[in-house]
């Protein structure tokens, strides 16, 4: 031992002042979301979505305030703690909590066009985002993320009253804006994607927070794929991935099969 050298606490402390990168927390690793979507829409979709948790790979589900499977979605998730509950906004083809129904109707695209499109539609849609929020939060879940019923969350005028409505208090993710589509992909999704495109600088003023960064699934509606799943991953590795299901039925349902096919691999 050289003279003056230092042992046991004393070293330790030594070698933290000399070198303080070695105490720095390690860059946590990059996280693939396995998301279901239409959490309480009915008691079927219900059960599939547990199964899929149960003996599957799904890590979280976004529950839809209102609908008729909502309670049954709300005491299946409180006895399934590890499944991430977030907040799956819904403005159409759903039953409103604050309206008998929508003035737009089932159309996404009719909805698109008239979100924010007069004060009393404006109005009409920040009673109905509280009336949402509200009800999630007296389920005592904690809510991990946000995304949307067709992807509205993403209309400019919807994602900033989600902001208001949930307060600079919250922590959790926003389902991006960056849609990734499998080979063979069809026309209308393709124009999803570069409207997404298009979006994403206004978007991204209006949240700062986190998001996922690459968003799989618009294209393989209750039809997505183990293969491709893992081929997608393995195509751009070190990024953040979410990948979006919408299980229908316990048995005989390709997203369930996939998710199963899947566990343990992430």
């Amino acid at each position: 031992m050289l003279p003056g050298s230092l042992t046991g606490p004393k070293a330790k402390l030594a070698l933290a002042v000399r070198f303080p990168e070695s105490l720095a927390a390690p860059d946590p690793m990059p996280q693939t979301h396995f998301i279901a979507d239409d959490f309480g829409l009915n008691e079927a979709v219900n059960a599939a979505i547990v199964r899929a948790h149960r003996e599957g790979a799904l890590t979280g589900a976004g529950l839809m305030p209102g609908q008729p499977g909502f309670a049954g979605a709300v005491t299946l998730a409180l006895e399934n703690p590890d499944l991430e509950i977030g907040w799956h906004v819904h403005l159409c083809d759903s039953q409103p909590m604050t309206l008998p129904a929508w003035p737009w109707g089932n159309s996404p695209v009719r909805a698109g066009f008239c979100l924010g499109l007069t004060a009393g539609i404006r109005a009409s849609v920040r009673r109905e985002l509280a009336a949402q929020w509200a009800a999630l939060q007296a389920t005592g879940l904690r809510c991990g993320f946000i995304n949307g019923h067709h992807h509205l969350q993403l209309h400019p005028f919807v994602l900033g009253e989600i902001r208001r409505v949930v307060g600079p208090e919250f922590r959790g993710w926003l389902r991006g804006f960056d849609f990734r589509l499998f080979p063979g992909t069809t026309p209308i999704t393709r124009l999803t994607r570069l409207a997404g495109r298009l979006l994403q600088r206004r978007l991204a003023a209006t949240w700062a927070g986190p998001r996922s960064a690459a968003v799989w699934g618009v294209d393989r509606l209750c039809r997505m794929q183990a293969g491709e799943i893992e081929r997608a991953i393995g195509s751009a590795p070190g990024k953040e991935h979410e990948f979006i299901f919408h299980p229908r039925s316990v048995v005989g349902d390709a997203d369930v099969d996939a998710l199963i096919a899947l566990r343990g691999k992430w």
